[in-house]
Order: structure tokens, then C-alpha cells, then sequence
């Protein structure tokens, strides 16, 4: 199993007066103050909730409102450009389902590119096809911040766009961040934006749009909820950090999702979750529904998606979910295939710090996932190429901490046609040719050391057994949902003796172990992992170092502590 350098967060405050102003435990004062929350001000916050911001603050935002309403009112054609991943498809829904409350049959429409046939975002085809239409307004969502040529042929047709997008923009050669001319220009990162938390998604910045439209025309509030659902689940699914707005918006999705009134969503929900069986967590809308949305976008087109989500008959809602969901079963089908292939390429490549492995049959709208895998599974920046036509390749990468992707692209930029992206994930076509020189120039360019390709694992604090009680474990909920940026809180104790270990499930991949800690409290765990390879490891040793998390669980109506076990060191 691979090695990881266990730390301990060292962050101070003085945790016993904050619990007691609080009402809280102090380890979860703790907890939140590994969260970067420093003030009691700060956590009371975040644990009522706080408020979301007036969309007001964004920039441009009743410029958009204005425009928007000229153009439903004048029976103007609008047409909305999304992108093909959950936060495109959502953001999508939501401007469709919010805007159609105002307009008339045949007056609005929307169109999603095609993965590979149009690539991603609004482009001159779509542009031209809506000029042909007579579409006389253009909205994009989650997309268009640097179409800066595409932007200024819509204007020479005549077509107005207004643009909302959440995505880093451009910087000229003075450090200026630059954007595309278009009648308003909505997104959170411009400098003169107002809105105090940049870091929002695609969906959730046409939510909040949205919401003004409706308050604004004082019709149309009995969708809010449904909005809102839609917002929340991109937010997990576009990874952000699960802080301020952002939390409470997807908290309070976990709330409203099972009584949704959105029949397509619904339906989808029904096939992963249902009522009673467990917690309604961000797990369901990040690892369940979300790769189930972005399937269609891979292996067909997103429009079936949205298709879903606009669906009015309860019979053909779920037919379309359960398509949704072959789909996605296909595609993990096809990703596990892919990965077993590419893990191989990658022990070849022992000693190298970066992993570009070559799968030219690979799909490769699941190049980005398969990529993922690998580099969680050896912690190397990994690249998977694909072949998409004679002569050509195509690269999608995903990246640890200290290997910025997007920069070390830009060195080898002289081989490359295209490249872009961001520090933990980047793409690139060039010449099938170059590729083992792109290979050698990524491996001598990277400056890596052998501390950098050891994970971090980060703990909150050494919590002995005794104080995993049912009272403290149900205390921790307070601070849910997890994800980025509000993670699952990580517990160690140190030399815990197995007293009895037993390997399940039909993989042989659930480890049950009964522990007794130092003090003499015993507890069991449950360890997800490669029970054979566990008990390899193990050998004749008794005593091992746990990370962990208590969770309670329950069993023919009897309630018992269980810990969920994560991370492990023999002793």
C-alpha cells in the first residue's frame, strides 16, 4: 500500500472558551478551527448558516436582469449556450426552467456543444445557427469568459450576449484580468465585482440570477427550491469548496432533494437513493447523481440530461433516468478496463515523476478520469493520451499539489497545437510524433523532489476510544456536509492491538477488526481496503496505528459506535 506522511494540525486558539461560548465539544472547536475559522464570530456562522448573498453584488447583474426582461417582453428569441459536464447541464436547467416561467412557446430554446465535435463552449457554428433561427439574445452559462473572438462575431451579427461564467479570467501582458466584449459580463472573479466569495459555480451564479428574475416579476417562487437543488449539486460536482454560501446552499439541498418536485430529478434520485436505507449525504450528489449526468455528456450528448430535468411524465422521467444510468454503468465499465490497462503502463514507468501513458483506443471524453485514478493511486501528475485522428493525439491530465500542470504545459508549449487548464488538471493536442519527446522534455522539466511525491495526510487530533461515544459521534454532525474545503474530520490513535480481524465482502475488500486502544476501550472498526493485501502486510504483528472516524451504526434496531478506519501503519 502506498506510503503517506501522517501530520497533525498545530493550528492554537483557546479551544476550552470557545466550546463554552459555543455549547460545543472542544475537539470540534478544534475541528472548525482546522478549518481556517479563527473567531467565534466565524463559527457561529458556520454552524447557523449563513446568509446568501444579495446577486446584486455580482458585477453586470442588473444589466443582465434588464436585457433579459426587455427580450422576454418583446417576445425577443433567447437562446441559452451551456457546456456538457453536471455544472453546465445544471446551470442549464436552471436558466431554462426559470426564464420559460416568462415566455412564450417557440421563444426559448438552448443548445449544449458536443464533447468532442464542438469541444468546449460557445463557438462561431452555434453562433451562426442561431442567427439563422432569429435568435436575437444569447446567454451563456458556465462558459464563454475567454471567447473573445466568438464574442465579437455575435456582435457583428447583432446578436447580444450575456455572458455568466465562474472560470479564472485572462490577464493581458500588464496583469489586468480581461474579458470579452458582450452586452453584460457575470462572473464572481472580475475585479470589480462586489460579491465577496469568488469561488461559486457555474450554476450557482445563474441561481442567484435567477432568483432576482423571479422576486423581481413577483411570480415564479415556487420553483426556487428546485433551483436551489440543481445549484447544490454542481457545487459538490465542480468541487468547491464547501464554505460560506456554498455550504449552506448544498446543505440545504440535502434537505429539499427528497421532496423535490422536479420529476426528472426525482427519478434519477430514486435509483441511487432511497429513504430509510441511509444519510442523504454530498457523497450521493458528487459520486451518484453527478457521474450519472456527466455520462450523457461522455458517451452521447448532454442534451439528455437536460432532457431529464425538463421532463413533465413521471413513465418517460425514469426511462430516461435508467438510461442515464446504463450509461454511466457503461462508462465505469469501460473507465475500469481503461485503468487496469494504464496501471500497467505506469509500473513500467518506476522512477518517473511524471506519468504520461499512451491508450489510443481510450474514448477520450474518459481520458480526465482514468487519468485521476492513476495519479491517486501512485501520486505522480499523470497525463492519458488518446488518439482522436491520423496523425493527431489528445491529453488530459490530473495533478498533485506541487506539480502546477497548466504551468509545466506552457514550457513545452513549442510541441504542443492546444493546451489550457489549471494547476490540478490540464489538456493538450499535438502531432502522435512528438509524443515521446513531450514525454522526455515533461520528465526533465520537472523539479519534483522525493518529499513532494509522498501524500500528506492531514489529522485533526489523537482521539482515544473512550471519547467516541454515541453523544459525541451524533455531535459531529453539526458540521456535515463534507467535502472540499469542509472535510471529513480525520481522528488517530497510536498502537491499538487487533484482538480479532475478519475479511468480507465478495471482493474480499471489507477488513472487520475488533481494536482495544491503550486505555484498555475496545471498539470496532471497519477498514475498506485489500483485505489480502492487509493481511500480508500484517503478518504476525498485533498492534497497528489507525486514522479514523466514528460513525454509528445500526443494526436490528441496536445502535453501536463503529469506526470507519482510513489510513493505517504497523506497528
Amino acid at each position: 500500500m502506498r506510503k503517506k506522511n501522517w501530520y497533525i494540525y498545530g493550528k492554537k486558539a483557546d479551544f476550552q472558551s470557545l466550546a463554552d461560548k459555543l455549547n460545543l465539544d472542544p475537539v470540534l472547536i478544534r475541528i472548525l478551527r482546522n478549518r481556517d475559522l479563527e473567531t467565534e464570530e466565524e463559527m457561529r456562522e458556520f454552524l447557523s448558516g449563513e446568509d446568501i448573498p444579495s446577486p446584486l453584488f455580482l458585477p453586470d447583474s442588473i444589466r443582465f436582469i434588464n436585457r433579459l426582461e426587455r427580450a422576454v417582453d418583446g417576445k425577443e428569441k433567447i437562446r441559452i449556450v451551456g457546456d456538457y459536464d453536471v455544472d453546465g447541464v445544471c446551470a442549464t436547467t436552471i436558466l431554462y426552467l426559470a426564464i420559460s416561467q416568462f415566455t412564450e412557446v417557440g421563444q426559448l430554446s438552448f443548445v449544449i456543444p458536443h464533447r468532442i465535435n464542438d469541444g468546449y463552449g460557445i463557438n462561431k457554428h452555434i453562433i451562426e445557427e442561431a442567427k439563422k433561427d432569429g435568435v436575437q439574445v444569447l446567454i451563456t452559462c458556465d462558459n464563454g469568459i475567454s471567447a473573445f473572438s466568438e464574442l465579437s462575431y455575435a456582435k457583428e451579427v447583432g446578436i447580444d450576449v450575456l455572458l455568466t461564467d465562474h472560470h479564472d479570467l485572462r490577464v493581458d501582458e500588464r496583469g489586468k484580468k480581461i474579458y470579452p466584449e458582450a452586452f453584460s459580463v457575470v462572473n464572481p472573479k472580475r475585479e470589480d465585482s462586489k460579491y465577496k466569495n469568488a469561488e461559486i459555480c457555474g450554476a450557482m451564479v445563474v441561481y442567484l440570477l435567477m432568483k432576482m428574475l423571479i422576486e423581481k416579476r413577483g411570480r415564479g417562487e415556487e420553483i426556487l427550491d428546485e433551483l436551489l437543488c440543481f445549484a447544490g449539486i454542481a457545487t459538490v460536482c465542480d468541487v468547491m469548496n464547501l464554505q460560506k454560501e456554498n455550504r449552506v446552499v448544498v446543505k440545504k439541498t440535502l434537505e429539499l432533494l427528497p421532496r423535490t418536485e422536479n420529476i426528472g430529478l426525482s427519478a434519477l434520485l430514486s435509483l441511487y437513493w432511497k429513504e430509510g436505507e441511509r444519510e442523504l449525504s454530498s457523497f450521493t450528489l458528487g459520486f451518484q447523481l453527478g457521474p450519472a449526468i456527466n455520462a450523457s455528456g461522455r458517451l452521447e450528448s448532454a442534451m439528455e440530461a437536460i432532457s431529464l430535468f425538463l421532463e413533465k411524465d413521471r413513465e418517460k422521467a425514469m426511462a430516461r433516468a435508467e438510461h442515464l444510468k446504463a450509461l454511466n454503468e457503461e462508462r465505469k465499465s469501460l473507465t475500469g478496463n481503461a485503468v487496469e490497462e494504464a496501471r500497467k503502463l505506469a509500473e513500467a514507468e518506476e522512477g518517473k515523476k511524471v506519468l504520461l501513458l499512451y491508450l489510443p483506443e481510450l474514448h477520450e471524453s474518459l481520458a480526465g478520469i482514468v487519468a485521476g485514478r492513476i495519479k491517486e493511486e501512485f501520486y505522480r501528475p499523470t497525463f492519458v493520451v488518446t488518439k482522436t485522428e491520423e496523425g493527431k493525439v489528445k491529453g488530459s491530465g490530473r495533478s498533485i499539489p506541487a506539480y502546477p500542470m497548466a504551468e509545466s504545459l506552457e514550457k513545452e508549449k513549442e510541441l504542443l497545437l492546444r493546451f489550457g487548464g489549471h494547476p490540478m488538471a490540464a489538456g493538450f493536442s499535438l502531432e502522435e510524433k512528438n509524443l515521446p519527446l513531450l514525454r522526455e522534455k515533461l520528465e526533465e522539466d520537472c523539479t519534483l523532489s522525493p518529499e513532494d511525491l509522498v501524500e500528506k495526510l492531514w489529522i485533526d487530533t489523537v482521539l482515544p476510544f473512550s471519547y467516541c461515544t454515541e453523544e459525541f459521534t451524533e455531535s459531529l454532525r453539526r458540521l456535515e456536509p463534507f467535502g472540499k474545503g469542509n472535510e471529513k474530520p480525520a481522528f488517530a490513535e497510536k498502537e491499538v492491538e487487533i484482538q480479532g480481524l475478519r475479511i468480507l465482502g465478495e471482493h474480499r475488500n471489507v477488513v472487520k477488526l475488533n481494536l482495544m486502544d491503550r486505555q484498555g476501550k475496545r471498539m470496532e472498526g471497519i477498514y475498506f481496503t485489500d483485505g489480502e493485501s492487509f493481511l500480508s502486510e500484517k503478518g504476525d504483528r498485533k498492534k497497528l496505528n489507525i486514522v479514523y472516524y466514528p460513525r454509528i451504526n445500526s443494526y436490528n434496531g441496536e445502535k453501536q459506535v463503529q469506526l470507519v478506519i482510513s489510513a493505517h501503519s504497523f506497528v
